[in-house]
């Protein structure tokens, strides 16, 4: 069966490359916003006519495969690398550098690598890189825009117990790569390159790609830029296959331990042999064209997996920079400043006089919820410690994904939240009191009244008064409100209904964190068990002041997350008609920032 399975996946892959040989791609997308899925080839998008300023554009690579061990005596998995995530803001317009209207870009899109599901000390494959590259309105130069690395393949071995796989690396500014593919031996393929030779020897001093286990992992623009198009490339080895990608991800080894690398920008190296070597299975590197101008790029690297995911890109036109300023609502001629504009470790957090300068600008990072500093986006706003006793200080650190630097911006009380602690909020100490002088900025217990506590953000969804009654709707269909199916009966469900000003059913009081039903104030809306896990119920339960019954209405993305994980968002499903309307569940769902996640809060 498995050897079936393979020979069908590999089937519609060489199907995959003939239709793209014979008739290019399959898709020409003129739409102004869209989502590219894996499908073994290319997409092209034609950039429309458009008043929006910006292209934003994510990249995120193929995960790397995973082992699964399970008989009698044992059951036990070993995650793969995740893809690296990009995502960047490029301009739109006729200068130099810009992306014109009327000009293509193309995405190729990272598959994950195959897993090993059987016991044996075998390597998984590695996941393929994702691309986008650019072909300006009347030339026939493709330009390579960003690469996001597919994760290495999980390996073990049964001898030292050594598990492997590491995820995509983030892309760092200044080392950008050499564009060929990672180190392979006979047995196992490194990562391949965006360009390039295929996959190097293991000694790495050759540049002749080894055929002895079948084409190891091919690079996403063979030849590399003037010598034709990118199109992806794919593994073709008898092992746990690495992933198509642009940089496809490297075979994994069908008799010993050695994971396949992730492709990517450079493709990364594969797993020791037998688990022996300290050498993991690396993923593909990621990269930025910043000669191209874009406001801000960011990387998200996001650990490993024992649910390997295909890679995915997607293109948003939109009119705001992502640069933000964040202003005491006391005072907005104050801004919060490191200290003397420096980025070192600890530098400390205080109001200052606004004058523009790239020290009191800020990116509010939506996929890993972190605030960056726009002199350095690798430094991010930090708790310091973690510690959140009332007057921790808040200062400038390097961006490590602890909860120390995560953060939530309340579109209902115009404060910022602590991911260590929801009920904690980012507070200027007696700012209140000396609104002209230049004060510590430090933590405290969320007290929404308090002015010390509310910050302005241009740009962000708030409401204009947050002790008035509410209505929750859908940002994409204004004529529906989220409902308690049953009135104010405890273990209603909610879902979507028909928009009605009379109907209290669908009106809502944001308490703190709560949402409670306006006219049956014991009544909240609850996740149910308390259980984030995607797909659970969110339904209407005594109020009883657990974190299954707070929520973070996110004035950046438009979303409503809950406390128990503020990675899980509301999220509207189509009803039994297979649409968005009346009787559309809400329930809880990974944050993805889809239209089916945005609520809007109007009375």
């Amino acid at each position: 069966m498995k050897d079936k399975n393979r020979f069908f996946k590999r089937f519609s892959r060489i199907v995959s490359i003939l239709v793209l040989f014979c008739y290019g791609s399959a898709v020409q997308l003129t739409a102004q916003d869209a989502t590219f899925q894996y499908e073994g080839t290319y997409h092209d998008y034609v950039i429309p006519q458009t008043t929006k300023k910006y292209a934003v554009l994510t990249a995120v690579g193929g995960d790397g495969g995973r082992i699964h061990f399970k008989n009698l005596l044992t059951d036990f998995q070993v995650g793969g690398g995740r893809g690296g995530l990009l995502k960047a803001y490029f301009k739109i317009g006729n200068a130099s550098n810009n992306l014109k209207p009327g000009s293509t870009l193309r995405f190729i899109v990272g598959e994950s690598g195959e897993s090993r599901l059987t016991a044996g000390s075998t390597g998984a494959g590695g996941g393929g890189g994702t691309g986008i590259a650019y072909k300006e309105v009347g030339t026939q130069e493709w330009i390579l825009l960003m690469v996001a690395g597919g994760g290495g393949g999980a390996g073990h071995s049964w001898l030292t117990g050594k598990d492997t796989g590491n995820p995509g690396p983030a892309y760092i500014e200044g080392e950008e790569g050499d564009g060929l593919g990672g180190t392979s031996s006979t047995t196992a393929g490194g990562g391949g390159g965006a360009f390039g030779d295929d996959a190097r020897q293991k000694d790495g001093t050759g540049m002749d790609p080894k055929y002895v286990y079948g084409e190891h992992a091919k690079a996403g623009w063979s030849g590399g830029p003037d010598t034709g198009e990118p199109t992806g490339g794919n593994c073709v080895g008898d092992g746990p296959q690495g992933g198509f990608g642009f940089g496809a991800g490297g075979d994994g080894n069908a008799t010993s331990c050695e994971p396949g690398g992730g492709g990517g920008y450079t493709g990364g190296d594969l797993g020791g042999p037998n688990g022996y070597s300290d050498d993991h299975a690396a993923g593909g590197t990621s990269y930025v064209n910043t000669s191209m101008q874009n406001d801000y790029v960011l990387p998200v690297e996001r650990g490993t997996t024992t649910s390997p995911e295909n890679g995915y890109a997607s293109l948003e036109l939109v009119d705001e920079s992502p640069v933000i300023s964040i202003r005491p609502v006391y005072n907005i001629l104050l801004c919060i400043t490191p200290y003397t504009n420096r980025t070192d470790n600890g530098t400390n957090i205080q109001t200052d006089n606004w004058i523009g300068t790239d020290a009191q600008k800020w990116y509010f990072y939506s996929e890993d919820r972190t605030i960056r500093s726009k002199l350095n986006t690798a430094k991010c706003l930090d708790l310091s410690s973690s510690n959140t006793s009332n007057g921790n200080n808040i200062q400038l650190w390097d961006c490590n994904g602890t909860s120390a630097q995560k953060w939530v911006y309340n579109g209902i009380h115009k404060t910022v939240h602590s991911g260590v602690n929801s009920d904690k909020c980012i507070d200027a100490s007696n700012g209140t009191a000396n609104p002209s002088a230049s004060v510590n900025i430090q933590l405290w217990d969320c007290q929404y009244a308090n002015n010390n506590q509310k910050w302005n953000i241009a740009g962000a969804t708030t409401v204009s008064n947050s002790a008035n009654m509410k209505h929750i709707i859908p940002a994409f269909h204004t004529g529906f409100a989220v409902h308690s199916s049953n009135a104010e009966v405890s273990g209603s469900n909610i879902q979507l209904w028909t928009k009605d000003n009379t109907n209290y059913a669908e009106q809502w009081y944001f308490d703190g964190l709560a949402i409670k039903m306006r006219d049956h104030q014991n009544q909240c809306i609850d996740l149910s068990q308390s259980n984030t896990s995607n797909g659970n119920n969110i339904q209407l339960y005594t109020c009883n002041g657990t974190n299954a019954q707070k929520w973070l209405y996110d004035g950046m993305t438009k979303s409503i997350r809950s406390v128990v994980n503020p990675d899980k968002c509301m999220q509207i499903e189509k009803n039994a008609d297979g649409v968005y309307g009346k009787r559309s569940n809400v329930n809880i769902y990974d944050c993805n920032g889809s239209a089916a996640q945005q609520f809007l809060i109007q009375e």
